[in-house]
């Protein structure tokens, strides 16, 4: 098992470190924790974009690249990623490990890194206009764009819909029109007010010991006062507030949208989690689920039809593709099966199954250093420590009995169907 080790390097800044040798790949991030939604959305969307334009050192794209460049072609993204309530936003990084390559790299990689978050380039004592304007631009292109998968797009009208009056309705990215508006000198406001007041996690995943990952970070960290950091909450509840709900929308496409929202009450610090995880893999979380089999394959009542948790604020989706007129009759056949599945639980062959490939997607997590670190942002986030070996330990050790109680912890709140009419 790899080496997990947290440090706090000072108040409301931690770092996660993966001592492995498995990966000729190192992975870092830094990462700003805010709560999700309010009126400086599509600032905080746009501001790591913004940062990764330039830094004091590095003022444009072309003296960044020359510096990744040294670093053995080093990559640096920006993210912007919602988790439950909470919005992270900053960097990620991929690097040749130090064991691949000089002495030092580790340092230099993280310092640069960091670099961006606390070195930007400021022109009259605000971001650069061009920076702004472009990143804006591509914001809001971003924002528009999202119809054009219309998969996610109706999962993401259903969770604004189902959870209106809750954070995790409001759109990461905010909107077009605030993108457009943006200003160098409110961004600015928006980043010295964020860089002051927003816990940051840091992530390294690579061959480097501990010590020597927290004393390169350690010098390249931003100095702040413990002003009592704390991380955003998150709205997780068991049953509908205003009962079942149905909404339809119309767009000219040839394909209908049928997504169903459910209340668990479960998220990742619940002891039920990896029996609900087992319960949604038999649902409809593989192709050998029963949305799967059934309802797709048995009747031809959807083009896909699949299920799917949300760890973090204890929500699970159905999303499905249908002809318009199939609506009701595949709605409540996705319904009949979880009813079923509640009742009577899994088979022993479905169980077997499902477990099988929850399993093998564990073990892909933990091969992944991209996938742990999104993987331990969102246990930094919730305030867990265990790390994915833990967890499929105790996707094994899941009863039939526990797999059935989970289920019943699945109630309908909201559908959503996006009727097609084009012809």
């Amino acid at each position: 098992m790899d080496k997990i080790t947290r440090i706090p390097l000072a108040p409301g800044m931690r770092l996660t470190c993966i001592t492995t040798q498995k990966f000729k790949t190192a992975v870092f991030s830094a990462s700003l924790i805010l709560p999700l939604g309010g009126k400086d959305a599509s600032a905080l969307a746009a501001l790591p974009y913004v940062l990764r334009r330039g830094t004091a050192g590095y003022p444009d794209l072309h003296a960044v690249n020359l510096a990744l460049d040294r670093l053995y072609g080093m990559r640096i993204e920006a993210a912007v990623r919602a988790r439950g309530e909470a919005l992270a936003i900053g960097l990620i990084a991929d690097v040749t490990d130090e064991a691949y390559s000089a002495a030092g790299s580790t340092a230099r990689a993280a310092k640069l890194l960091l670099s961006f978050l606390t070195e930007p380039r400021i022109d009259g004592g605000a971001f650069c206009e061009a920076f702004v304007r472009g990143e804006a631009e591509n914001l809001a292109d971003r924002i528009a764009a999202r119809k054009n998968d219309l998969r996610s797009w109706a999962l993401r009208r259903l969770w604004e819909l189902m959870c209106a009056e809750e954070p995790y309705g409001c759109d990461e990215l905010g909107d077009a029109e605030s993108a457009r508006a943006l200003t160098p000198e409110r961004l600015w406001q928006v980043y010295q007010d964020v860089l002051s007041a927003a816990p940051v996690e840091l992530f390294y995943c690579g061959s480097q010991p501990p010590a020597t990952v927290e004393a390169a970070f350690r010098a390249a960290a931003p100095q702040r006062g413990d002003r009592g950091f704390s991380m955003p909450g998150t709205i997780v509840l068991a049953a509908p507030p205003h009962g079942e709900q149905r909404f339809e929308e119309t767009l000219p496409v040839k394909q209908g949208k049928l997504s169903l929202g459910f209340r668990t009450g479960v998220t990742s610090s619940d002891p039920r989690y990896p029996a609900l995880l087992l319960a949604n893999a038999v649902f409809g979380g593989t192709t050998s689920s029963r949305l799967f089999r059934h309802v797709r394959e048995k009747l031809s009542l959807c083009y896909y039809a699949s299920s799917n948790c949300y760890r973090s604020k204890g929500l699970l989706s159905v999303a499905s593709g249908i002809d318009n007129a199939n609506a009701e009759v595949a709605r409540a056949e996705i319904l009949r099966q979880l009813a079923d599945l509640q009742e009577h639980g899994a088979t022993p062959e479905e169980l077997t199954t499902a477990r099988r490939s929850l399993l093998a997607s564990l073990r892909a997590m933990a091969d992944s250093p991209l996938s742990l670190e999104a993987f331990w942002l969102d246990q930094s986030i919730a305030g867990l420590s265990w790390p994915v070996e833990t967890l499929a330990e105790q996707v094994s050790a899941v009863t039939p009995d526990e797999l059935r109680e989970a289920a019943r912890s699945i109630v309908l709140d909201t559908t959503f169907f996006l009727r097609g009419t084009a012809k």
